[in-house]
């Protein structure tokens, strides 16, 4: 019994940081062949997880930190800057001309008189001009949505119930709610305590699924 909860653990904290391996399966098969309880099982997955995502959180936070990683960000931030409107460049071109004695309104304008000058020529749109406004706008509307949710998330009486229904249900995805946390004043030992409630009530209501089904059955 204990190798299998040792085993139930690490199969947990590993899922944690490899969202590709689920442990649900492993639970389901785990109560069908060994016999555990599903509220034994449901405890030792869910404090797999919880470990695992705390020292996630830690990470992040460490990370976000770093001033290394902030010159990184300003550096590959400042690529995807809005280039300057063709207006504005023409304006400042004006601007800064050198200063001459004025045209005479009298003298010819070109081949004939009264004729328009030459419209200008519109710069020519490349693949990567177009991809690099693609990524600005890309850019842009993501932090503008991740500033709004870490702004809410920012909350105690908003962050708790959000941990707890990703934790339980899923929805939010409990890693991206990990990666949205790391920015806000929410406590370690908090998000630990919310996490490990709903990935235990998660976890033991899919580990009782086969007592379920051989009921039914």
């Amino acid at each position: 019994m204990i190798e299998a909860g040792i085993a139930t653990f690490l199969m947990a904290f590993a899922s944690a940081f490899i969202p590709a391996v689920p442990v649900e399966p492993y639970l389901i098969g785990a109560a069908t062949v060994t016999g555990q309880g599903a509220l034994l099982l449901g405890v030792t997955a869910g404090a797999g997880q919880t470990t695992g995502k705390a020292l996630m959180l830690l990470g992040l936070r460490g990370t976000l930190r770093s001033t290394r990683l902030r010159r990184w960000l300003e550096r590959h931030t400042a690529r995807f800057a809005p280039e300057p409107e063709p207006a504005a460049a023409a304006a400042t071109t004006v601007a800064v001309a050198p200063s001459g004695p004025a045209p005479s309104a009298t003298a010819p304008s070109g081949p004939g008189l009264g004729a328009a000058e030459p419209a200008a020529v519109p710069p020519r749109v490349t693949v990567r001009t177009i991809l690099r406004r693609s990524i600005t706008a890309v850019v842009a509307v993501t932090r503008r949505w991740n500033n709004r949710l870490i702004t809410l998330l920012d909350r105690p009486f908003v962050a708790v119930p959000v941990v707890l229904l990703s934790a339980a249900v899923g929805l939010p995805p409990l890693l991206l709610v990990v990666f949205c946390i790391s920015s806000t004043r929410m406590s370690v030992t908090m998000f630990a305590v919310t996490c490990f409630v709903g990935r235990t009530t998660r976890f033991a209501a899919v580990s009782v699924l086969p007592d379920l089904a051989h009921l039914l059955g």
